[in-house]
């Protein structure tokens, strides 16, 4: 018995030492919950990631001691999970998650499960002729009117807020529409890159939505270094546009003749003897 146990965790520990050297060559881990996702999804998963990602899956203990030695933030993660699989790739982790956006599915809703998001049932025309549909509809706050010989529904209508649980009737509406609200992902838990730990709600971020955040985020820190004054490599350029703005304005002002006043100074004068001499002729 002893016997066996001691194969057993000679063999964990070999397979540690195998994840340990095989994640060396690559630039990314992704820590994935795999329970709960389709095996026909993941298939089709690995066939996108065929070139561009390995994966690892084997015993939830050899991932966890693995990722010990790795990190402790990943190890916690991936004992929390229930089959915790590792995909290792030279892709950053925005690009990966690009792989795993342009491959996911969408599935139907079932009955008491939360809604991740608004669910709304489109406005336009339905497959249903006039008949008990339309008390469906109506029942779950949908308007309708028949139109072609079939019901159509007036405006976009929002049947469950995100949040709620749905109920039996709109699952039934939902699927008899044939409308897959669920959107069927892979479960990224974590990702470490460089040395850097990325959490999941930044992970979830689509990467054109980071960009855009990052350059909001710039923009708003390079106004405040202007307004205060605050030099550096970013504000420079702006804050010797805005004393220059500035001391000109002050100048033209004061009618104190430069360069790059006389132009602004002739033109005030001219616009300041046109008004004078319509007073004038008053």
């Amino acid at each position: 018995m002893n016997k066996k146990r001691s194969t057993g965790s000679m063999k964990k520990e070999k397979k540690v030492k195998e994840i340990l050297e095989v994640t060396h060559k690559y630039k990314t881990l992704i820590l994935v919950e795999l329970n709960g996702f389709p095996s026909s999804n993941f298939e089709k998963l690995k066939k996108a990631l065929r070139s561009k990602a390995s994966i690892i899956f084997t015993n939830k203990i050899v991932v966890y001691n693995a990722l010990k030695q790795i990190n402790e933030n990943l190890s916690e993660k991936a004992k929390k999970a229930k089959i915790p699989v590792l995909i290792l790739s030279n892709l950053d982790p925005f690009e990966l998650m690009e792989v795993f956006f342009e491959n996911r599915d969408y599935k139907k809703a079932k009955t008491g499960e939360t809604a991740k998001e608004n669910i709304s049932l489109p406005s336009g025309p339905t497959p249903f002729p006039p008949g008990p549909m339309l008390s469906q509809f109506s029942s779950i706050g949908v308007k309708t009117k028949t139109e072609g010989g079939k019901i159509s529904i007036i405006s976009d209508t929002v049947v469950v807020k995100k949040g709620e649980k749905i109920s039996e009737k709109v699952a039934a509406i939902l699927a008899s529409m044939d409308i897959k609200p669920d959107e069927l992902i892979l479960d990224v838990e974590s990702a470490s890159s460089g040395g850097v730990i990325f959490d999941r709600s930044i992970l979830y971020t689509r990467k054109e939505d980071y960009i855009r955040r990052v350059s909001e985020i710039f923009a708003e820190a390079l106004t405040l270094s202007v307004n205060r004054g605050i030099i550096n490599k970013f504000s420079i350029a702006p804050l010797i546009k805005k004393i220059y703005i500035g001391v000109k304005f002050l100048s033209v002002d004061r009618g104190i003749v430069s360069k790059s006043t006389i132009n602004d100074i002739l033109a005030r004068a001219s616009l300041e003897n046109a008004a004078l001499a319509k007073l004038v002729q008053k």
